[in-house]
């Protein structure tokens, strides 16, 4: 049975499928639901979930499955893993923010906020360039820099350089409008029981919305993993009872049936910002099996010391000598490690945990030819990837090895994936040709050190 779940937003159409588990296998222009799916399978498939706003009913799309059903974002986002029976959800999309709160399954109460990711980038833009035409990528490039660096310069507007606490400040008041939601919402909840707050959306990952909420008085605010496609995703967790049947379409007969279809890639999402890793994320990201970096950008920076151990996300590691943990990506479980002496530099070390589905130590050889044949794929897609090796050793462990091609001043990656149960470990290791052999005495040390924590 092929179970699909569908959320049309803004600037992409998110498709996931839940075979082994719900993952994303497409970032499509937003268009036609029925023809995207149809195109992306082969033909129609038996359950689709479309995701929606709680206060805007689904198009209802024909001929792309025996069965549609709808779910609100927010319910969705609930079963996500991490939910709870009782949370509100806060979801800031492009266009503007839903704040549901979540009990037992269904929607309690809800208001929307017009605030968006749109209104965030006018902002930022009226900074730069006053009332000149919005510049979205500029604009959301300077918001995110901003986000992590106390300036930011600009490119080709009137404004060469802003400084991040007129940015947060000019933000602040564009975002307090979301805050006061927050509050009138949960207002219903139980009295004295505060549910956890939930941040989704392709905004979530701004670090000064919660903040906000923490200076606001508000507990339990956090960001869910993969917040830009949590509601897609926890839409496929749902059992069928829970979701709302939308209407049972009728299916053309083929003439034959058609052969199950590979399953398209995610598409990388590129952020802007300067320290990117993984040009195979798109051919490989798919499987679920090779943690590649789409846009490895530090979304904490408070610097740690540079030295000692840390834990995080299920995993330790030693810091190495003279690398400090500067950033990451809580809902890839991923840390960023730097050299102390140039943080924004090309050189660094990414360490992901990815779940593999099954007890790799259990089935080392399935691991291993299912990491080899997503390699392959990616190869034959045209990835910079060579030298797979999934019996190599590195920093005295047995490890799946294999290289990537940055070209250029990005530099080059050496990725080494350690299988510990069902949890998928993987380190890249980015250098330069300066840096080659400093990036591999770091890289040894993290390798050596990584360990499972749970």
């Amino acid at each position: 049975m092929i179970r699909v779940a569908v959320q049309v937003g803004a600037t992409c159409l998110r498709v996931a499928v839940d075979e082994p588990r719900p993952r994303i296998v497409a970032e499509l222009s937003p268009s036609g639901v029925g023809p995207a799916i149809i195109d992306l399978f082969g033909g129609p498939v038996d359950e689709l979930v479309v995701v929606h706003p709680a206060d805007a009913p689904p198009a209802v799309p024909t001929g792309a499955a025996r069965v549609v059903r709808a779910a609100p974002s927010a319910v969705a986002v609930a079963a996500h893993p991490g939910g709870a029976k009782c949370c509100l959800v806060v979801d800031v999309g492009q266009r503007g923010t839903e704040v549901a709160l979540v009990r037992a399954g269904r929607i309690a109460s809800e208001r929307r906020v017009a605030t968006g990711g749109a209104d965030l980038d006018a902002v930022t833009w009226s900074l730069l360039a006053g009332a000149a035409p919005v510049d979205v990528h500029e604009a959301r490039r300077v918001r995110e820099d901003l986000s992590l660096l106390p300036m930011a310069r600009t490119r080709g507007a009137p404004t060469p350089v802003l400084a991040a606490d007129d940015l947060r400040a000019a933000l602040a008041a564009s975002l307090n409008a979301i805050v006061d939601a927050v509050r009138a919402v949960l207002a219903d909840a139980e009295p004295g029981r505060t549910p956890p707050v939930l941040l989704v959306g392709g905004v979530a990952r701004t670090p000064l919305l919660a903040e906000l909420l923490d200076a606001a008085g508000i507990d339990g605010v956090r960001v869910v993993e993969r917040p830009d496609a949590a509601a897609v995703l926890g839409a496929l967790r749902l059992p069928p009872d829970r979701t709302v049947l939308v209407q049972p379409t009728r299916l053309p007969t083929p003439s034959a049936p058609p052969g199950r279809p590979w399953l398209p890639s995610p598409r990388a999402r590129h952020r802007g910002a300067p320290a990117v890793l993984g040009a195979v994320a798109a051919a490989v990201a798919a499987a679920g099996l090779l943690a590649v970096g789409v846009a490895l950008t530090p979304v904490v920076a408070d610097p740690p010391p540079a030295a000692g151990d840390l834990v995080q996300y299920g995993y330790a590691v030693s810091l190495p000598a003279g690398w400090a943990h500067t950033g990451g990506l809580p809902e890839r479980r991923r840390s960023l490690l730097t050299p102390v002496g140039s943080p924004d530099g090309s050189d660094l070390i990414s360490v992901e945990r990815t779940p593999v589905g099954y007890d790799a130590d259990a089935e080392p050889r399935r691991a291993r030819a299912e990491l080899r044949a997503t390699f392959a794929a990616a190869v034959s897609a045209g990835a910079p990837l060579s030298a797979f090796d999934d019996d190599a050793r590195f920093a005295g462990r047995p490890v799946v090895a294999y290289q990537e091609a940055g070209g250029g001043e990005a530099g080059d990656v050496d990725w080494y994936v350690v299988l510990d149960g069902d949890a998928q470990l993987s380190v890249g290791c980015r250098h330069t040709p300066t840096g080659a052999s400093a990036v591999g005495a770091a890289c040894a040390t993290v390798v050596g050190s990584l360990r499972r924590t749970d």
